[in-house]
């Protein structure tokens, strides 16, 4: 079966179908930009996303010298391995992959089939309802409070954690704001530090307590740091990837039963959604010296947001590259990253949306997008996906 316009919903359009759009005119007109009111510079198209990802030397991570010394910012980002250039970063990384390797999360499917399976189950028999606050937000909450060993009844402060940290508070208010509660996680996460040490256990920061490289331990503040990334990169993210595969599959209908039928199809279809819809938008990162790229002179020590949606439909990469296709190969989009700092959570994302989407084709033999529903997108700019999205639902 293929997989062109004519499977598409004609009534539904590509969801953000405005942000698209200027993502293309910029990869033709402007690849290489400057903007002087923000003082920071986007790059576009495939090539250049793809040097300045692999370029670890002149593209750098760790921005603390332009950050303002703050306490709780500093705990909180001292294990933010997003934010560590080498030689720090593959230390880092080789100590906590001990702890978080796709091997370690493939062993954990059973009981997250199984919380996923709760969550719907408490949904019932519900013809309408909001697939993005009702199952795809609280899905991955569980999972990474379940992983920690944090206690189920904690569940809500992750979500609210979660959430706070993708949050846009701006001034000095919401700076403060932000602080505060950045204080209660770091406070929070440092007491279950200590009862690990204590009493150790079965879970995830009990592992990266005694996790040791060449005679080296995590520091308590790197832990509560890691802790930190796994709420921003493991909760909202795999949460608006699953809000994706829902938006996607509206549209072309066929396709979702196409892949119904045949489940060994499920983990390309994400792949295509990964691509099409990825879930961080674009990241930032920061020039250590002068550089040509795409044309354009940048000096050192300017921000440059790298803009991963764009390069995942630039057509020098990816042929008919709008064109959803769940046969698509190769797909090697950049979703996750690329190069030394590729995405280590990427194993758990992919198993948590393979496990979400094949129960929601055991249960559901149509998932339809509310046409009269209120849906909440996420800020482009940042994250693409939805955090209110209603549906309405055939059973199986």
């Amino acid at each position: 079966m293929t997989t062109d316009d004519s499977a598409r919903r004609p009534d539904q359009a590509e969801p953000n179908a405005h942000f698209f759009r200027w993502l293309e005119k910029m990869r033709g007109d402007e690849p290489v930009s400057y903007n002087p009111q923000t003082f920071q510079w986007s790059v576009f198209r495939h090539a250049d996303i793809t040097r300045v990802m692999t370029d670890t030397v002149t593209f750098v991570n760790d921005m603390a010298d332009i950050t303002p010394p703050q306490e709780d910012y500093d705990v909180f980002f001292r294990g933010n391995i997003a934010a560590m250039d080498e030689p720090r970063h593959r230390s880092f990384r080789m100590l906590v992959s001990k702890a978080f390797s796709a091997r370690y999360m493939s062993s954990q499917e059973p009981w997250i089939t199984e919380l996923a399976r709760e969550l719907l189950d408490a949904v019932g028999d519900r013809e309408q309802f909001d697939i993005a606050q009702d199952f795809a937000f609280p899905f991955p909450v569980a999972v990474i409070a379940t992983i920690l060993g944090a206690p189920r009844e904690d569940a809500p402060l992750f979500a609210e954690w979660a959430n706070l940290l993708h949050a846009s508070n701006t001034g000095a208010e919401g700076h403060r704001a932000t602080a505060m509660r950045l204080k209660s996680l770091n406070d929070y996460m440092f007491d279950q530090i200590r009862k690990r040490r204590a009493a150790p256990r079965d879970d995830l920061i009990t592992a990266l307590v005694q996790a040791e490289l060449d005679g080296r331990r995590l520091e308590d503040e790197e832990i509560v740091g890691f802790a930190g990334v796994l709420l921003m990169g493991g909760i909202t993210t795999t949460a608006a990837l699953i809000s994706n595969i829902i938006l996607t599959f509206d549209r072309f209908p066929q396709q979702y039963d196409e892949v119904r039928a045949d489940r060994r199809l499920v983990p390309q279809a994400i792949e295509e959604v990964v691509r099409t819809r990825p879930s961080f938008s674009n990241f930032v990162r920061m020039t250590s010296e002068d550089v040509e790229l795409g044309g354009q002179l940048i000096p050192a020590g300017e921000l440059v947001h790298v803009w991963i949606s764009s390069a995942n439909r630039d057509a020098d990469a990816f042929p008919d590259p709008d064109r959803f296709d769940i046969h698509r190969a190769p797909n090697r989009h950049v979703g996750f990253g690329q190069g030394i700092h590729y995405c280590i959570g990427a194993p758990l994302a992919r198993l948590e949306s393979r496990i979400a989407f094949n129960l929601l084709l055991d249960r559901y033999a149509r998932i339809s997008v509310d046409p009269l529903g209120d849906i909440e997108f996420l800020d482009t700019s940042d994250m693409i996906g939805a955090s209110r999205l209603p549906v309405i639902v055939k059973r199986a």
